[in-house]
């Protein structure tokens, strides 16, 4: 059973990560119930100042299911802030998915964002140049 989980763990890792032709992320923690994955950031289209982020949440057995509307999330960022929220910011999925804008401070940073579902956390790490261009770093 467990060389089976291990198998559909794998198998489902790089169906996520073949599916994230959008150039975003794709980095996930994982508990026996739960699945956190960052699914995508970018600059915000109307506000180059800001990057929207998408975490989407997985349940069941081979994280098949998105999990239920309502599932709460908790995100943190180790500088800047989220819009209107400080650096710690609690929001909930919708289809399974939480999407939260983080504000830019001006010139280069360094910032480390936390997604916390239940026992679950993932972490993303953002670069932003002085030339507002950004990349994710492991």
């Amino acid at each position: 059973m467990k060389a089976r989980r291990s198998v559909l763990l794998v198998v489902a890792m790089l169906i996520v990560a073949l599916s994230c032709g959008d150039g975003g992320p794709s980095l996930i923690s994982h508990n026996k119930d739960r699945l956190v994955e960052f699914k995508r950031v970018t600059l915000a289209a109307e506000a180059p100042d800001r990057l929207e982020i998408e975490i989407v949440v997985r349940s069941g057995i081979d994280y098949s299911e998105l999990a239920p509307d309502g599932t709460k999330v908790s995100i943190e960022t180790s500088i800047s802030e989220f819009e209107g929220n400080g650096p710690l910011i609690e929001t909930s999925t919708i289809g399974g998915h939480a999407v939260v804008r983080l504000v830019l401070h001006p010139g280069a940073a360094h910032t480390v964002v936390t997604a916390k579902v239940d026992d679950v956390e993932a972490r993303l790490s953002i670069v932003v140049d002085d030339n507002g261009s950004m990349r994710i770093v492991s």
